[in-house]
């Protein structure tokens, strides 16, 4: 976002940093936007909302990005618990000459001597039943984003950090509010005691859902183990040797299953429920049994070499084999669709989603392979590639 020079990228007068902060805020619900933007798009929005603002060529790009992106993500704070939001402070608020703190893995151990801002801020975030870390870096941040240990994220933080933990919370679409720092040189720095203010006061809503991704996280970790999946595919007869493992290896040894997570989450969110049905596990198998399937297919109509880092399933066991293994793993999501945990009742709309998916996938892989060394129009591309990706997030949505 910035070099290193960042405080000539922030606005010195609180009154214009409110006055960019009001400007985002009405640009934001004037042109409907919605989370998550890329840094490319809030690049973008920036320039129109100093514009808004009446302060074009200021030189403020950066903070109006950061601002932009605060009040994207304003209206959905108030759907994650209080304990669910981490306050992150910067070691750098500390007054290092006279601060005694020690540190551990994972932050600051803070003895409360008052001698800096950083007791009467975490005093203040404790008192509404938020969680606090006092921290040189974001990496930790980032690990608990990722198991779900915490949901949204109000950052006090120099520019350049905060550009360092923007891809890990756009990428799992975590709701962040930054305040950034006025005054940089990692000493004794300064930040907008408004901006933080307003951002703790943010309050949780009566409709909030508190869903326990780390265990929906556990649970499929379990589901996508060898033994998991073995008490649900019949992958193996008494004459078979390898195909069993390819099988195994092709649901569990690779990606994040991000489908089936959408499927537990979803079914999680509609319900206010973390409870889950046992059935909805041979339901999220099948969905990413499809999944599977689907990437081993298109990696051989593409003649793509590789997979997950690693050569393709049929440059390691063959393109018929690799075939038959994908071949395979649609039949069991369609038989595990009506595996009898599952309600009769349900069964018929979960196989008609996951046929139209299906055909819809199919439809954009042929697009594709028409289109191959030839010029084609954007829409068309876009209509491609809506055909080829869509269809597996809805069926995952719908079946949750």
């Amino acid at each position: 976002m910035t070099g290193p020079h960042q405080s000539q990228t922030i606005p010195q007068d609180p009154v214009v940093r409110l006055r960019i902060r009001d400007a985002a805020r009405l640009y934001v619900d004037r042109e409907k936007l919605v989370p998550p933007q890329t840094l490319r798009q809030l690049r973008a929005h920036a320039e129109h909302c100093l514009e808004t603002a009446n302060l074009p060529d200021s030189g403020f790009d950066d903070f109006a990005l950061v601002m932009l992106n605060n009040a994207l993500w304003e209206k959905w704070f108030t759907m994650i618990p209080m304990d669910q939001r981490l306050l992150l402070l910067p070691f750098c608020l500390r007054n290092q000459s006279t601060c005694k703190a020690a540190r551990d893995d994972l932050g600051l151990l803070c003895e409360q001597c008052n001698g800096c801002n950083i007791p009467h801020l975490t005093e203040q975030a404790e008192k509404l039943g938020m969680p606090v870390l006092v921290a040189e870096s974001s990496g930790r941040v980032v690990e608990w984003v990722e198991n779900g240990d915490i949901q949204a994220v109000i950052g006090v933080s120099c520019m350049n950090s905060l550009e360092k933990a923007f891809p890990a919370m756009l990428r799992f679409a975590v709701p962040g509010i930054a305040v950034p720092l006025t005054r940089d040189g990692c000493k004794e720095t300064e930040f907008d005691r408004t901006l933080l203010e307003e951002a703790l006061a943010i309050p949780g809503s009566v409709f909030s859902r508190d869903i326990a991704y780390a265990r929906i996280r556990e649970r499929l970790d379990e589901l996508f183990s060898p033994a998991g999946v073995a008490r649900y595919l019949q992958a193996a007869t008494k004459y078979l040797h390898d195909f069993p493992r390819e099988v195994f290896e092709a649901l569990c040894g690779n990606g994040k299953h991000y489908r089936p997570m959408i499927t537990f989450v979803s079914f999680a969110a509609l319900t206010d429920n973390n409870d889950w049905p046992g059935f909805l596990e041979p339901i999220a198998l099948a969905v990413e049994c499809f999944h599977k399937a689907s990437l081993i297919h298109d990696d051989i109509e593409d003649a793509d070499a590789t997979r997950y880092g690693k050569p393709a399933l049929h440059e390691a066991i063959g393109i018929p084999a690799a075939l038959n293994v994908g071949d395979f793993l649609i039949g069991e999501g369609y038989r595990l669709l009506n595996h009898p945990s599952v309600p009769l009742d349900l069964r018929a709309e979960l196989m008609a989603q996951a046929a139209q998916a299906h055909c819809e996938l199919s439809l954009g892989q042929a697009q594709e392979l028409e289109s191959l060394r030839r010029n084609i129009p954007w829409e068309q591309c876009l209509e491609t590639h809506r055909l080829k990706t869509a269809p597996a997030f809805r069926v995952a949505l719908a079946m949750g």
